[in-house]
């Protein structure tokens, strides 16, 4: 056990740490080719040891003494933290994608741009459960109380939510708010309450642990997230997988802010057959307090 815990430890520190941690202390040739993996790491996850040395015009036997140096069993061990670094979304290990398509001029790249989107938007309706849709639409519409959860580009998804929301229903609020800590919310929900949990690729590790504390509280919660849901999923009550595949550099958000419209859209459709008179109260403030134009 320990041995496997050691070994998934130096598999966590990335590729780029370890060449900084070394870099004036490579020679020449292996600077080289440090170069080369810096300037693109994920490029690591698509090439074999010959083309990698190849590119840094070195020998494959260089190349293979290089990752040794660097800590590695082999170049096929680099090249699987290399991989799970780019599956797991980095920035870094990303910008060569689009590249072929960039190269063909700039309306290569809008029409292939189209294309992916389309087949994001598709995917993730095709893959929608409806009956888990339902459930979480009638959840919504009835909670007590809708707390909205969301971690770094995840926030921005969880706000777009809230703005829908309170449209229609009162009660909603994004957690945490500035300057709060989460616990301080989540120790006054109970069964009556609903949470929609935003977990995007890179999530943070609070996510699982709000997501259990949730659960333990006897909160309802949808999880909102993209293919590769990881561990959170199986805290959650539903479950919404969005296909956020990027072309290029950044993760797709086209299916995701369809089904945030679709889920907000039919929450506003509930409640307005339930009687709920709260879209009219608000509009007649709005006009009241002349907010709008």
């Amino acid at each position: 056990m320990a041995a496997t815990q050691t070994k998934k430890n130096r598999r966590s520190v990335s590729i780029e740490s370890r060449i900084a941690e070394r870099y004036d202390q490579l020679s020449e040739i292996d600077q080289r080719l440090a170069d080369v993996i810096l300037s693109a790491p994920g490029q690591l996850a698509m090439l074999t040891a010959t083309e990698l040395a190849a590119s840094a015009q070195v020998s494959k036997a260089t190349a293979t003494r290089f990752f040794q140096k660097l800590g590695y069993a082999s170049y096929d061990d680099a090249r699987e933290t290399a991989k799970a670094a780019l599956m797991g979304g980095s920035p870094l290990y990303m910008q060569e994608r689009g590249r072929k398509e960039a190269n063909g001029g700039l309306d290569e790249v809008v029409e292939a741009h189209l294309k992916h989107e389309v087949t994001n938007l598709a995917s993730t309706y095709r893959s929608l459960d409806r009956q888990m849709l339902g459930e979480a639409v009638s959840g919504i519409a009835s909670a007590r109380r809708v707390v909205i959860i969301g971690y770094r580009h995840s926030h921005t998804i969880a706000t777009m939510i809230r703005r829908e929301l309170v449209q229609v229903r009162g009660d909603v609020i994004v957690l945490p708010a500035p300057g709060d800590t989460i616990a301080e919310y989540v120790g006054d929900l109970g069964a009556k309450d609903v949470a929609i949990v935003i977990g995007l690729r890179r999530r943070v590790p609070a996510v699982e642990l709000v997501m259990a504390a949730l659960a333990e509280a006897g909160v309802s919660t949808l999880y909102v997230s993209d293919v590769i849901a990881g561990k959170p999923a199986r805290l959650a009550r539903w479950v919404i997988r969005c296909h956020t595949d990027g072309m290029m550099l950044f993760d797709s958000v086209a299916g995701i802010a369809a089904i945030v419209n679709l889920i907000c859209s039919l929450v506003a459709e509930r409640l307005r057959e339930r009687g709920s008179a709260h879209l009219q109260r608000v509009e007649v403030l709005h006009q009241q307090l002349q907010e709008l134009e």
